[in-house]
């Protein structure tokens, strides 16, 4: 499947309602965001720390913001996403948690956070993180999927990552090393690929998945569409 990362940023604001929304009338199956938290401890839906607004004045870590501030911003929370994802069940979430968020917040209160914004079934939303402990703890917390950032395609030999098992692994395209991806009891996400060449030449390599920042050219490619079976 195409991943859109952070929705339909191509025509809209990442990681919004808006780029979400987009990307769904686009075809997608599935769509990756990013969680940071809130002076308040609550999530957000925000790529990287840093918060700036022009328009408000703004610029800073968005963990030293409050709520209040952060509803005048063009933010979505991540229950809005959720409330929002309930309406498309269809299509499956990527939520990643950033080392630094894992680190400030601390990995057990950040995930047990983001599965009590999540009720009933956690079955569409995988967790996506880049440690593996914090991804042993996210399935016995109840997230029934879980996503291995990996730097090098030798660290899934690795007897750890083996053990976790995880339902998927994502790998920069760049630091793929070897001719094709090592099958495993995973699924291969390679990311960030925005060609539809790319996105064969991929798959030809043994990715199940890709992750793109350029959703809409990869949908308007009958050739990437072919082969992620869209």
């Amino acid at each position: 499947m195409l991943i859109a990362h952070l929705g339909d940023r191509t025509h809209h604001p990442e990681n919004t309602l808006a780029a979400f929304e987009a990307a769904h009338g686009l075809g997608a199956c599935a769509i990756a965001t990013e969680v940071q938290f809130s002076g308040n401890g609550t999530p957000w839906c925000h790529h990287g720390s840093q918060v700036t607004s022009a328009e408000a004045g703004i610029s800073a870590p968005l963990r030293e913001l409050k709520d209040k501030v952060v509803k005048t911003l063009h933010l979505n929370s991540f229950v809005q996403l959720v409330d929002w994802a309930n309406l498309h069940r269809h299509l499956e979430w990527f939520v990643e948690l950033a080392p630094e968020t894992l680190a400030e917040k601390g990995a057990e209160i950040a995930i047990r956070r983001l599965v009590d914004e999540i009720p009933g079934s956690k079955d569409a939303f995988v967790l996506l993180t880049q440690d593996i402990r914090s991804l042993r703890l996210a399935r016995s917390l109840g997230f029934d999927h879980v996503a291995l950032r990996i730097p090098c395609v030798a660290r899934c030999l690795s007897a750890e990552v083996v053990t976790l098992a995880p339902d998927y692994l994502l790998i920069e395209h760049s630091t793929v090393d070897c001719q094709e991806l090592p099958p495993g009891p995973w699924q291969w996400v390679v990311h960030e690929i925005n060609t539809a060449q790319g996105a064969v030449h991929w798959h030809h390599r043994g990715a199940h998945h890709i992750l793109t920042g350029d959703l809409p050219l990869l949908m308007r490619s009958r050739e990437a569409s072919n082969v992620y079976g869209i």
